[in-house]
């Protein structure tokens, strides 16, 4: 009796053993036998996703900082409302005790505004893309392409959870420029500043949750301290700081006297006398503006209170954890398949 040893066998020994074509024939297997079985499931549970996210049900949700009006702390309650990827309705009482007088105001939704919530739709093109490719993934033979496009599918679906679980920097204070006052409020200049201060108001997803944070913002007048340069956009603080970390050897009082500011020995007289000329300063003034002072909306603010409310949103949170669990499923066959 005979036996004869097939080629790329594991019993026919390494001079029999085609390691490249053993690689092909298990990733071939692995596509064939495990993953395109499961792509309709998965195919499924993205659409799942699509559906939350696309829902025309209106989720209404209250809002509250949990402090009544006649506190000296600031104070928040409302209502805010989601539509799919649109903040379909929006009213705010808001008091902060430095502005108005601490005078409650509302901010109520012009009924003709749109607030697009730009993490939902660039989630919601995300998982349409995903879905496209899951359905080519079906259908193609090529091994190689098949590892790309599953490569995609598994960052695409990364960048879906990332943008649930934090706001790009253009959507975040100070960055925004306001954009969710502009776009809510067709009074919005009348509603959220007076003569010394400004409130804005940031909507964004973060820890997929709708988050809402109104802050009030005190306009920074001190000369050179409140001036932007129109064609960058900075303000002298971000001159300053942007000088600082090019140069390390320099210190602070070099660079601003470089910059014509005259420095003072931090006295009292000094510091009064700091209040009314632009170009004497105190060191520990110096210091507090850089560390305080914000670019925002064409001007410099400081920040001297914030209010963050944070809403459950159950669709939401749904497809976060059913983006988590394809996540890890589509990663485990994309590190496979690459070994």
């Amino acid at each position: 009796m005979t036996a004869e040893v097939y080629p790329n066998d594991y019993f026919g020994g390494p001079d029999k053993l085609d390691s490249a074509q053993n690689n092909a024939n298990e990733c071939k297997w692995l596509i064939e036998e495990i993953i395109k079985p499961e792509l309709p499931n998965i195919i499924d549970n993205v659409e799942r996703c699509l559906d939350m996210l696309q829902s025309e049900q209106v989720f209404r949700i209250p809002i509250s900082s949990g402090c009544n009006e006649t506190s000296d702390r600031p104070s928040v309650k409302g209502i805010v409302a989601r539509q799919a990827g649109q903040l379909v309705d929006f009213q705010a009482v808001v008091r902060f005790p430095e502005f108005h007088n601490g005078k409650p105001i509302l901010f109520k939704k012009s009924p003709e505004s749109h607030f697009p919530l730009q993490q939902i739709e660039t989630i919601t093109g995300h998982l349409q893309t995903v879905l496209i490719t899951l359905e080519d993934l079906q259908i193609t033979m090529e091994p190689k392409s098949f590892v790309d496009k599953i490569g995609q599918v598994l960052e695409l679906l990364i960048k879906s959870i990332n943008l649930l679980q934090n706001p790009p920097r253009d959507f975040s204070f100070p960055d925004s420029g306001n954009a969710a006052m502009k776009l809510l409020f067709d009074d919005h200049e009348a509603l959220s500043q007076t003569a010394h201060h400004e409130i804005s108001l940031e909507i964004v997803l973060f820890k997929k949750e709708l988050c809402v944070d109104f802050r009030n913002l005190i306009k920074v007048t001190k000369k050179p301290w409140c001036e932007i340069d129109p064609g960058t956009g900075k303000s002298f603080g971000d001159k300053i700081k942007d000088q600082l970390t090019t140069d390390r050897s320099k210190n602070l009082s070099s660079v601003l006297k470089e910059n014509g500011v005259q420095i003072e020995q931090a006295t009292f007289l000094n510091n009064l006398m700091s209040n009314f000329s632009a170009e004497i300063t105190t060191l520990p003034q110096a210091q507090n503006y850089l560390n305080r002072c914000v670019t925002f909306n064409d001007k410099v603010v400081i920040e001297i209170a914030k209010v963050a409310l944070t809403t459950s949103d159950p669709f939401l949170i749904s497809t976060s954890t059913k983006l988590s669990s394809l996540e890890n499923s589509v990663s485990n066959y994309f590190t496979n398949l690459e070994v």
